[in-house]
């Protein structure tokens, strides 16, 4: 039986051939088939120079206005002159001066005696194993330097001077340290110091202080047989100043009279 095809009915094997351009041009001969193949742009570096370009052409928006004092009627330069420098007297600076530099000296003055020779002290030493050698004040200021004199009855020793104020309703240790090059034969040596600062600096302050020595063959004390070392706080009594203006006015006379120039004849 024969197959019969309409003319609406398409070849299905020219549907799989590609077209030629021959094809097209003898249709409509004008039109031209230009085909250029496009791609996307490569990235590539901005150098700085390149950069500084860009933000130099970029323009900007920010608007800069500059005004003047004249423009407001005021004036550009304002000056003040002064005949005399005066400074406001506020009664402050006395104040600072007096307490870092006090006007009131105060002195130390001792109520109690030391062993007069080496031989009554080494024999004390020898019978209590510690005594109070020799002291030092220091002038102009409540400050005392003391030598302690101990008897070497062990390698480990230590040596406090307990100190108060208040007749020993309190009271505190110092720590005295050991004199280099002072161990000898059966004695050794150590130092402190007892200084009195603001505001326990008063005229009439009393300090009473002791001395400890402890060692490994137990501890021993020293208070002035049973009374304490007793130091008194006194104030060094002030000169009043003198006015040195009419002292001023005679060096000055004088000083013209020797410059008095000669007439000769």
């Amino acid at each position: 039986m024969e197959s019969f095809e309409g003319p609406n009915q398409v070849n299905r094997a020219n549907l799989l051939q590609i077209p030629t351009v021959n094809d097209f041009a003898s249709d409509d001969e004008d039109v031209k088939i230009n085909i250029e193949l496009r791609f996307s742009p490569r990235p590539r570096r901005r150098s700085s120079a390149s950069s500084e370009e860009e933000e130099a052409d970029t323009p900007t928006n920010i608007s800069r206005k500059v005004s003047f004092a004249d423009a407001f009627g005021f004036d550009l330069v304002s000056v003040k002159e002064f005949d005399i420098w005066e400074f406001p007297n506020t009664g402050q600076g006395n104040d600072i001066q007096d307490e870092v530099f006090p006007q009131d000296e105060y002195f130390f003055s001792q109520l109690f005696t030391l062993p007069p020779s080496q031989e009554e002290l080494l024999q004390k030493v020898r019978e209590q194993k510690v005594v109070l050698e020799s002291i030092l004040f220091l002038p102009g200021i409540t400050c005392m330097n003391g030598i302690i004199r101990v008897l070497n009855i062990s390698f480990e020793k230590q040596v406090y001077v307990r100190t108060t104020l208040n007749n020993w309703l309190s009271y505190y240790d110092i720590l005295a340290e050991f004199m280099p090059n002072s161990c000898g034969n059966e004695t050794d040596q150590f130092c402190f110091k007892i200084s009195l600062v603001p505001p326990y600096q008063k005229d009439g302050v009393k300090v009473e202080f002791c001395i400890r020595y402890e060692t490994s063959a137990g501890t021993f004390w020293a208070n002035n047989d049973d009374k304490n070392y007793t130091l008194i706080c006194h104030k060094k009594e002030t000169v009043p100043k003198l006015d040195n203006k009419p002292q001023k006015e005679v060096t000055d006379r004088h000083l013209k009279g020797c410059l008095k120039t000669t007439q000769s004849r």
